[in-house]
This record gives C-alpha cells, structure tokens and sequence, in this order.
C-alpha cells in the first residue's frame, strides 16, 4: 500500500500541474497562447496516462491484490484502484493527446463563438470532438455506446436507469410546474432591478464563500466565462463567477461553486492521488453544489439571514424589499432559455434536455450539424420557448467543447441526491434550519463532512441514499414551493 500511494503521489503532482494549466486557459491565459497551451496539455496529459497505466504500476496492483487478510477498507480500494486501471488502459495514449488538443481548441473557438453568435465556426470542431468521443466509446465495448461515456462521471448509472428516474421526474416536474404557475407568488414577483455594481458582487460573492466555510487561504475566486470549480491541490481550490451588472446571478453562481470547493477541500488529504481522495462520482459532486445553492442559498432561512447584508451592499435594488419577498426573488419560476440562470423548477429540463441529445448523439449517430434543431424542438416541448439564436441554444455551454459528453445527467442525478441528502439531515438535525437563519452554517457542513467528504471513494452513492428515486426531491420542491 504505501508502495501504491508513493508511486501515486507523482500521478496526484502531474494532475495538479494539469488543473493548473486548465485554470489559468480559462481565466489569465492570453488568447494568442492558445496553440501553445493545448501541445502543453496534451503533453501533460499523455504523461498522466503513461504514467496510469505503466507496467510498474499494473505489477504493484498485482502484488497488492495477491496480499492475504486485506481488510474491507483494502478491498475497496483495490477495487476502485482496478476500475481506474482498466479504465485508463483500455484507452491509447495517441487517443488520449488526440482528445486533449482537440477539446483545448474547441473550447477557445467556443468562447469566441458565444461571444460572436457564430455557431458555424464551431460547428467543425464539435464534430470531431463527438467523432472522437464515438471511437472512445468503442474502446470500452460498451452493449451502447453512450453508456461508456456516462461511466466516465458515474459508474452507477446506464443509460436505461437515467432514462426511467428523468421520465418519472419530468412527469413530476410538469404537474409541479402547473401548480406553482396557478398559485402565482413566484411566478409575479419581480426581478431586483440593478444596476448591481461589479466590486460589490464580488464582496457579497466571497462574504458568502466565507461564511460557507470555505477558507479564503485555501481558495481563490476569478472571473470566467462559464462559472467552474477546479481542484489544484487539496489545500488550493479555485472557483470563478461571471458578473453582469444588470444581474445578480453570480450570488448563485458562486455558492454553486463554493459547494464544489467545500467537497474537495475536506477529501482526506493523506489519501492523496488515490481514489479515497476523491469524490464518489460526479453526481455526488453535483449534489453538494446543488445543497449549497439550493438547499440552502435558495431557502426561506437564508434568504431571511442574507437580506440585512443585502440591503446594506445594494441599498436601491433592495428597497421596499423584506425578506419573504427575497425568498420569493430567489425562487422565481419562470421558464428561460439559459440553464445556469435557470430557476430551480425548471433547472432540471434544461438537463433532461441535454441528456436526450446526448443519446441521439452516440445511440442513434445525431451529428453536430442537426443538434440545433433537435434542441429547438426540446425546448418548444418542454419549456414552450425557443432560442432567438445559438448563442443562447447549443452555444450556452461550454461542457460538449470540452469534451465531456456524459456529464450533463450528473448535475439532475446531484440533485435528486442532494433531496434525499436534505431529508436525511431534516431527519438527524431538525433545527438546522433555524440555524441557517442565524448565519450559523457550521453544523450542515460537519453533517456533509462527516457523511460524504471525509469518506472518498470508500462509499458510492447507494451508501448514501439508498437505491435513488426521484420521491425525496420532488418531495422537498412541494414543501418549498407549495408550502
């Protein structure tokens, strides 16, 4: 064991530099050093991978495994270490590199793109970067392809239980969404009007990071086109928020980041560059930002403790504004067109959306030059609206650019855990809501910590909740929404 955890402490070093190079692309990084940073990161990349999977580290797994009396502790982590090993090795190094350029230089078309509402000039490079993923998910002999992709993010979930758990909760969803439009209270509240000044976001977005629990010497937060969270090293975490001074999206935005932080932040560091120093899967990483935007940033009791600071940072946008009529601001439900700005109710269409695509894409062989249409047809059935043009359509996000088909179902799976994680502490500490409404935020953190940070990869998300349904959730929106 402490053979595999040396030999993994370089794997940990090289994916840190990766993060890094990562972080800076997308925040610092001029835009005429594009070219220069994706030959980097592909470098680094094929590092990684040769390093991964070299016959030194196959012989260490071996001689572990082969090892009497391994505890259950041992076994699980043997397990996850195998699951990393053929995952890594059933994929070519030249494949690897191949993958990493492309997405480097989609993803700098891509911004580009956005800004322009120029879709045709990214539209080549999605192409490949689907061609690629396709062959990718031949390499794994997946009985369907997009069922490889999805265990990339999470090994728990086919294509066919997504499927059933996402049909069972947009029937949910839609009823939910009737009543709430029928009620009216969060469906006539007005938007705060701003302007909200840049600097004073950014002060309100790191007072909140802070009272989170997130150290300010352990973390650092920037600005970025698409918000993100990025892990450099367990004692460095780096967020972004996108401000815009009509808006005040990037108080969500960055408490969504935060709770990604938070995970990574109290992963037990003397694990490090092994599994159990890493969440369970992307879902469970999807259900603590989730908790914390949500769960909490959207509750009646945080927007109560939130609204004297508000009022104090944006005195004019605040006024005649009590902390009910906050709540209610917080939880507007209106259908958009932009999943990040999205209201809670609708958030998860916006997902279910995506994921029906992305199994065109790779079950039934959709290419990039018919996905717009595809996504104007979803989004006139689901949400009765559709794109004026791509920039607000498939130019929205920046996940596909970066190659990572088969993440988009993690962030509805995070939220259905994070429902049944919140009736879970409902249930072990019924007076946390009092405390949230106090400012006191300590004692969710410990529960989260406690439950799910501190543990790795030692636990899955059937540890947590149990088999995953979309009751606990559906459950918690009712209470919210219908009182």
């Amino acid at each position: 064991m402490n053979k595999i955890k040396q030999y993994l402490q370089e794997y940990s070093y090289l994916k840190s530099i990766q993060s890094l190079l990562h972080w800076d692309m997308e925040t610092m990084m001029p835009t005429g050093a594009i070219e220069d940073r994706a030959k980097r990161l592909g470098y680094v990349q094929g590092k990684i991978h040769a390093h991964i999977t070299s016959p030194e580290y196959k012989k260490l797994l071996k001689d572990f495994a082969q090892k009497k009396n391994l505890s259950v502790a041992d076994k699980i982590l043997l397990k996850e270490l195998k699951w990393d090993y053929d995952l890594n090795f059933a994929l070519p190094s030249q494949h690897v590199e191949e993958l990493t350029l492309a997405s480097a230089h989609a993803s700098h078309v891509w911004a580009k793109a956005k800004t322009n509402n120029d879709l045709k000039s990214y539209l080549p490079h999605l192409q490949k970067l689907i061609d690629l993923k396709r062959r990718e998910a031949g390499y794994f002999k997946a009985k369907k392809p997009y069922d490889a992709l999805l265990k990339l993010h999470d090994k728990e979930f086919t294509s066919t239980q997504i499927t059933r758990l996402f049909n069972d909760l947009k029937k949910g969803l839609i009823k939910l969404t009737h009543d709430v439009e029928s009620d009216g209270r969060f469906v006539q509240v007005k938007d705060l009007k701003g302007p909200f000044p840049i600097e004073d976001q950014r002060k309100l977005s790191l007072h909140v990071a802070k009272i989170f629990g997130l150290p300010t010497d352990h973390s650092r937060l920037d600005i970025s086109s698409h918000p993100f969270s990025i892990n450099i090293s367990p004692l460095d975490q780096r967020i972004t928020t996108r401000y815009d001074v009509n808006h005040l999206d990037s108080l969500s935005s960055t408490m969504h980041e935060v709770g990604h932080a938070l995970y990574e932040f109290h992963l037990p560091s003397e694990w490090e560059g092994t599994p159990f120093q890493e969440a369970v899967s992307l879902s469970v990483h999807e259900s603590q930002s989730r908790f914390w935007e949500n769960i909490v940033g959207r509750s009646r009791s945080f927007a109560s403790f939130i609204h004297p600071e508000m009022k104090k940072t944006f005195p004019k946008a605040m006024k005649g504004i009590d902390a009910e009529k906050l709540f209610l601001i917080f939880n507007k439900s209106v259908p958009g067109l932009i999943r990040v700005e999205s209201c809670e109710l609708y958030y998860n269409l916006h997902i279910i959306i995506r994921y029906e695509i992305e199994e065109m894409i790779f079950n039934q062989g959709l290419n990039a030059k018919d996905i717009p249409k595809v996504w104007k047809e979803k989004y006139k059935e689901y949400l009765g609206i559709v794109p004026k043009n791509d920039s607000e359509g498939i130019l929205q996000d920046s996940h596909w650019a970066g190659g990572a088909f088969g993440y988009f179902p993690t962030y509805t799976l995070g939220n259905l855990i994070s429902g049944s994680l919140y009736m879970k502490l409902k249930k072990s500490r019924p007076g946390f809501e009092k405390e949230i409404a106090k400012g006191e935020f300590s004692n969710t953190l410990k529960f989260l910590v406690k439950n799910i940070h501190s543990k790795g990869r030692s636990i899955t998300a059937a540890d947590l909740v149990g088999e995953l349904g979309v009751k606990d959730y559906l459950n918690y929106l009712e209470e919210k929404f219908k009182g």
